[in-house]
């Protein structure tokens, strides 16, 4: 019965590199041929098949002629190489293809998801039919290291500082306030006579509204149970928000919403974070296309 050993001694088995040097010759059947399938020379080949051996205190290989034979005890450790070689090289294999079919998964902002995103996700595809993007639309940012995602977008008006994550930079955007034609005019009210769209008890909301001079507790607001509806709201007439520019570009752009002149409110940056450590390629892919949409 063959033993398997579960948990090796790392500190006395031989050198990575001498058992591969010899796996090499016993399957290529000398060092010359070896030393081509691992692209270093004849002679290290050679010293590592003989380091081994003084390691193991057994011979393994003998010369013959200009190939190379396998003593008993060579034959048999050249078996459990190869088994074991092979075994490596289908869990890598395996492992590569798992990764490769599994979808990029990014935590986004529902605003982000709505208004830069899924408009534009078709072109993504269309460059790239092979990656499969799963997003997670949240008002809250989430643990992604935690929850297995490979990246996420956040925002922040000061400097980047989220611990475990690696940050890089997609856009600026100016924080506005917008309202539809029916409500912006030139002979509209002031604002802090008009109504807002905003969800009591977010925080950052109720700030940006203390900084434009409003009270968030006297104000005239409309009230929708979330703040996702606050874009959709606004465009049918029923309030002002305050927005990143960004969000709602097109919809400037189109008249559908205008822009409030107001002064002291801030630059919101936008940024892809990871978790620490390597980034999967499709990941990689799709970081990439996000800093040319951003950048558009």
């Amino acid at each position: 019965m063959k033993t398997i050993v579960l948990d090796p001694n790392w500190y006395t088995l031989p050198s990575l590199s001498s058992l591969r040097a010899f796996e090499a010759t016993a399957r290529t059947g000398s060092f010359a041929k070896a030393a081509r399938a691992l692209n270093v020379t004849q002679a290290a080949v050679a010293q590592q098949v003989r380091s081994l051996e003084a390691d193991l205190g057994v011979s393994l290989a003998r010369r013959a002629g200009r190939s190379i034979s396998m003593t008993d005890a060579g034959a048999q450790l050249a078996t459990h190489l190869s088994d074991g070689f092979a075994t490596i090289a289908s869990g890598i294999q395996e492992l590569t293809a798992t990764q490769a079919s599994a979808p990029v998964q990014a935590s986004v902002t529902t605003f982000i998801a709505q208004s830069v995103l899924l408009p534009r996700l078709h072109e993504f595809w269309k460059k790239h039919p092979d990656i499969q993007v799963s997003m997670m639309p949240s008002l809250e940012a989430v643990d992604i290291a935690a929850l297995g995602f490979d990246l996420g977008i956040r925002a922040t008006v000061n400097t980047p500082d989220w611990p475990g994550l690696d940050a890089e930079f997609l856009v600026e955007s100016q924080l506005i306030v917008a309202g539809a034609p029916n409500i912006v005019h030139p002979d509209m009210p002031d604002i802090s006579d008009l109504p807002w769209l905003f969800t009591q008890g977010i925080a950052y909301e109720e700030a940006r509204l203390r900084t434009l001079g409003l009270d968030p507790a006297k104000i005239k607001t409309v009230e929708l149970g979330s703040a996702s509806y606050e874009i959709s709201a606004a465009i049918q007439g029923l309030g002002l928000i305050t927005t990143p520019e960004l969000l709602v570009r097109d919809e400037l752009s189109a008249d559908r919403l205008r822009r409030v002149p107001t002064e002291g409110l801030k630059t919101l940056n936008y940024y892809a974070v990871t978790p620490k450590g390597p980034v999967r390629p499709q990941a990689r892919v799709f970081i990439d296309w996000l800093k040319q949409v951003f950048s558009q």
